[in-house]
């Protein structure tokens, strides 16, 4: 359905052009859902905004179903089928004007489905007082899942989330969850969050990112179980249990700035890693790590 090659990407500002993806190859399957992980400022939201056309591509291209979508024709298609869900809820929702009016909007000033919106708004514990409310007079976090409502509301083809759990407490997430998995009938969907967790248990697929770099990508019971990189390692390490609690993070201060892009921080870096590392396949599991496994040795001696 989707499908990124070599994509290079960033923003055009006043003192210049800053590229902030490199490389980035990826591909999104027909009633799918995907996640993307990463520390923030790793590149995950530039990378939805380049999948949905927003950004300037300096290299490589976004295939929807074959066709480039850089083609005006292919494009205009492309749009009407994507929707992009950002996180800054208070820029797209119009502060004036309630949230009835707007989820109006979006059926072209019609009437809509009560039922189906007080569904999504149960699913999102959001009241239906809500409707009555103007954006202005509400909490990030009820923006945020008004936002997510109205973006599920339209049924896309393909839907971007932004952060979508940011604010909401486990009812909430609990409920887009099992919202997400109905939906995955008729939409596919890409997910960043920094909050791992929620990815783990509904993501057929995970990628993660640094630096504007995918450093690893797999089924997530691969990603979780058996990571390939030590970036990957750390992150899912960092996920609060019982028996990480106590854990110490030490890393090192490796100033090199070429070779692996988590070489300042990583503990199991040698020499070889200030090579040029290209990007390696075991089996479907992708990642750019040219020590693996040989760090699992050196994880080993840790303990």
């Amino acid at each position: 359905m989707l499908t990124v090659k070599n994509l290079g990407s960033g923003y055009k500002t006043t003192d210049g052009y800053i590229k902030i993806l490199n490389d980035i190859n990826f591909y999104l399957n027909k009633n799918e859902i995907v996640g993307i992980i990463g520390e923030i400022g790793s590149g995950k939201t530039t990378l939805l905004r380049a999948i949905r056309g927003d950004l300037y591509i300096d290299s490589g291209d976004i295939l929807y179903n074959g066709e480039s979508i850089f083609s005006r024709e292919v494009y205009k298609r492309y749009r009407e089928k994507v929707i992009y869900a950002r996180q800054d809820s208070l820029n797209i929702l119009k502060p004036g004007y309630s949230v009835d009016f707007q989820i109006k909007k979006l059926f072209g000033h019609g009437k809509y489905d009560l039922n189906y919106v007080k569904r999504i708004f149960d699913y999102l514990d959001l009241p239906m007082e809500t409707l009555n409310n103007i954006p202005s007079r509400l909490s990030d976090g009820t923006r945020h899942r008004v936002v997510i409502a109205m973006s599920l509301m339209i049924r896309p083809e393909i839907l971007l989330l932004d952060e979508p759990f940011t604010g909401l407490d486990i009812d909430a997430i609990t409920g887009l969850l099992k919202l997400l998995k109905e939906i995955k009938d008729y939409t596919s969907i890409i997910i960043v969050s920094s909050d791992v967790v929620p990815l783990f248990r509904i993501c057929d697929r995970i990628y993660a990112m640094r630096n504007g770099m995918i450093l690893e990508d797999g089924k997530w019971s691969e990603i979780l179980y058996k990571p390939h990189h030590p970036y990957v390692y750390d992150i899912i390490n960092a996920i609060p249990s019982f028996e990480n609690r106590n854990r110490e993070f030490t890393f090192t201060n490796n100033m090199v700035n070429n070779g692996c892009v988590y070489i300042k921080r990583c503990r199991f870096m040698n020499e070889s890693c200030k090579s040029e590392i290209l990007y390696r396949y075991d089996n479907d599991h992708g990642y750019r790590c040219i020590r693996y496994p040989d760090w699992y040795n050196d994880r080993d001696k840790e303990r």
